[in-house]
């Protein structure tokens, strides 16, 4: 159980950065540098996915 809520700590924290990823991108003017910030921010995004289908598993 001390596993799972630590994953799930990590998957909040991941959440939090990507969304602060994304808000940091709609900032920047220069297209190229905006899309690479996206594309980490989708990067993370995958990872929590893989965090959450490994907590789902019994």
């Amino acid at each position: 159980m001390q596993n799972k809520q630590a994953v799930m700590q990590c998957i909040q924290n991941c959440t939090n950065n990507a969304n602060n990823l994304r808000s940091a991108a709609n900032m920047i003017n220069n297209a190229g540098v905006r899309d690479m910030v996206t594309q980490g921010a989708h990067h993370i995004e995958q990872c929590i996915r893989q965090c959450e289908s490994v907590i789902q598993t019994p």
